[in-house]
């Protein structure tokens, strides 16, 4: 089936918002303590099928301090358990980076230099370079493997 993704960056949808929650709650998967409001406000992009939501990222924007402090993009994905092993996760972090690059350009005085996630799950991360462009850097004190991809349009220095 066709999935549709869909640009929720900084649009505070109240649809999107609504969905996002709803599946969120309907797999208790947020964190104790978050609220799913508030996280709805950092989505991203989000993944329907035939009109029901299959996917959702979500973005914080933070300081990366190995990596010369620069300012990344943090992504969080979530599919819903029926949609894992559909290449919903890998498209919506391509889309993530594409909407996010996009808006790096559009906004240079955010100085937004790449996309950064955390992979907590040992299903991911098999290879240094994902099909998502997140490349291998390190690991976090937890073991989990730190990934990044840089937006080009930027220096360094």
């Amino acid at each position: 089936m066709a999935v549709d993704y869909v640009d929720g960056w900084q649009k505070r949808d109240p649809k999107f918002e609504a969905d996002a929650t709803a599946l969120w709650r309907k797999h208790g998967v947020l964190p104790a303590g978050v609220n799913p409001e508030e996280r709805a406000r950092e989505i991203c992009c989000l993944a329907y099928e035939n009109g029901e939501l299959t996917g959702i990222s979500t973005v914080a924007i933070e300081r990366y301090r190995p990596l010369l402090n620069k300012r990344f993009g943090f992504l969080r994905v979530f599919t819903s358990p029926e949609h894992e092993q559909q290449q919903i996760a890998i498209g919506l972090a391509v889309e993530a980076r594409r909407i996010l690059e996009e808006w790096s350009i559009a906004h240079p005085q955010e100085e937004l230099a790449g996309m950064a996630a955390v992979y907590q799950s040992h299903k991911l991360g098999r290879f240094p370079v994902g099909k998502s462009g997140l490349t291998l850097v390190g690991l976090t004190p937890e073991g989990h493997q730190m990934r990044v991809t840089w937006f080009n349009h930027l220096p360094l220095f």
